[in-house]
């Protein structure tokens, strides 16, 4: 075993963040108001607790975090692994969430049902989403229930067997979990048109949920496959935290997880594009059937996770639609009473994101009346700047959202594990405040003059369908 790293590490200097080699749309929040060049003096940092930290990794490369929680008697058990949409080959597009679902059919010790009957039984939860990048796997449980969690963790990984049943059981889930949420949704399509339109990046050309052609095509060879390829210890993580000790932690994966094989490497990914883009503006327009009115989506291509760019980036999308008193909710909604409704976010991944906005008129509204009031909001604050009043708001709420982040040892678990993929360090989670703290209103105006230009700009419109709303 790997030597173990203890304790909440002295906060870093917040510029130069590391870059990782190599991740649907996140919907930011917040504010109003015009343009100052420089912090309020009067603004004080906000300081969060740290979070406790322990690591280590096992002899096979298994790599463990744990947080001690003991304010209740329950734990959270987080493994992911390090493969999602973007490493699929061509042709199976939608294997990493096919697969997802797979490790919960049977082991060698587990028959069809009997994860779900352990897990519940046991006063638990669980669940497993799929990303680009990632694939999750998660409980929460009583914390004298935690040996279990990590024996079923151990069998997926080490003892999955695959029958025939569960493979076309499993396949039917994934294709009627497609038409549920992107065959039979009004919008879906245009946003999946929008992600791989946007992008030059390849791995990120198609969606974790992939084609139907290519889940028809799946054979039970190509999981073997994939599972002997990436679910491997080396190519996981495992994050526990709650009312548990590290030396319990660290004694339990010794014993379920020591004696698992280190698998081969996995090849990184390419590096992402160079952001912004230079080359000029794409469009699309999409017919949609299930639409009754059309719907604008408006991306600007932006770094990737863990890029300086990322923080001031993030308040950027705040100012523009978080909240009545943003930007565009009051352009929109309450002045000129074009639209319900206006967003904007910024979707991170270790791959190039986007800096998203949305809107859809009243009925017999006019599209493109919504299109131009966004690009003219867009410019007038690329001449003015924010405002620092606009800059506390949005400070406000990063604050709300790094308390909510560590309220339940669940979401603890996941921003371990998500800064730990991020920025291969999980007690970057630390400094995640302290780099908000710093953005100032220049670094706003800088970042919103760089990226949302329209060279870098992507445009996909939903129609209805026959084309008689505009």
């Amino acid at each position: 075993m790997n030597t173990a790293t203890r304790g909440v590490p002295a906060r870093r200097p917040v510029p130069a963040l590391p870059l990782l080699p190599r991740r649907v749309a996140v919907l930011a929040c917040l504010a109003l108001g015009w343009a100052v060049t420089a912090r309020p003096a009067h603004a004080q940092a906000f300081e969060l607790p740290p979070i406790p930290i322990d690591t280590f990794s096992l002899d096979n490369g298994l790599r463990v975090i744990v947080s001690e929680d003991h304010s209740a008697p329950v734990v959270a058990v987080h493994m992911w692994y390090h493969v999602g949409s973007a490493h699929e080959v061509p042709g199976r597009t939608g294997f990493a969430h096919f697969f997802e679902h797979l490790v919960f059919e049977e082991t060698e010790n587990l028959g069809n049902g009997d994860f779900a009957r352990l897990v519940n039984n046991a006063g638990g939860t669980y669940n497993g989403t799929t990303s680009t990048d990632r694939t999750a796997y998660f409980e929460t449980l009583p914390s004298n229930r935690v040996n279990l969690s990590l024996w079923l963790h151990a069998e997926r990984m080490a003892r999955l067997v695959v029958s025939e049943r569960g493979f076309e059981n499993q396949r039917e889930v994934v294709k009627e979990e497609r038409r549920l949420r992107i065959d039979n949704q009004p919008y879906a399509q245009a946003n999946i048109i929008l992600d791989s339109l946007s992008t030059d990046y390849e791995p990120y050309r198609h969606t974790p949920i992939g084609s139907m052609e290519d889940l028809d095509a799946a054979t039970t060879d190509d999981v073997k496959d994939f599972y002997e390829r990436y679910y491997v210890p080396n190519n996981a993580t495992l994050a526990v935290v709650g009312a548990v000790t590290t030396g319990q932690i660290r004694a339990l994966a010794e014993e379920y997880f020591g004696a698992i094989p280190r698998g081969q490497d996995v090849p990184p990914l390419p590096d992402p594009p160079v952001t912004p883009r230079t080359d000029g503006e794409r469009t699309a327009s999409v017919s949609d059937e299930h639409a009754q009115l059309p719907f604008l989506y408006m991306g600007y291509n932006v770094p990737e996770a863990g890029h300086p760019d990322v923080f001031p980036l993030a308040v950027l999308s705040q100012v523009f639609s978080a909240g009545e008193s943003s930007r565009l909710h009051q352009r929109l909604v309450k002045q000129d009473e074009l639209a319900p409704v206006v967003i904007s976010g910024l979707q991170q991944r270790l791959g190039s994101g986007l800096m998203l906005f949305g809107s859809l008129p009243h009925a017999g509204g006019n599209i493109e009346e919504i299109r131009a009031v966004i690009e003219e909001e867009i410019e007038k604050l690329k001449a003015d700047g924010i405002t620092e009043r606009e800059l506390e708001k949005a400070l406000n709420q990063q604050r709300a959202s790094q308390v909510a982040s560590r309220m339940t040892v669940n979401a603890k678990a996941n921003i371990l594990q998500s800064f730990a993929l991020t920025y291969g360090d999980p007690f970057e989670v630390n400094n995640v405040l302290a780099h908000y703290e710093a953005v100032t209103l220049d670094d706003v105006l800088n970042v919103a003059r760089k990226y949302l230009v329209p060279e870098n700009r992507t445009v996909v419109v939903a129609r209805p369908t026959g084309g008689v709303i505009p």
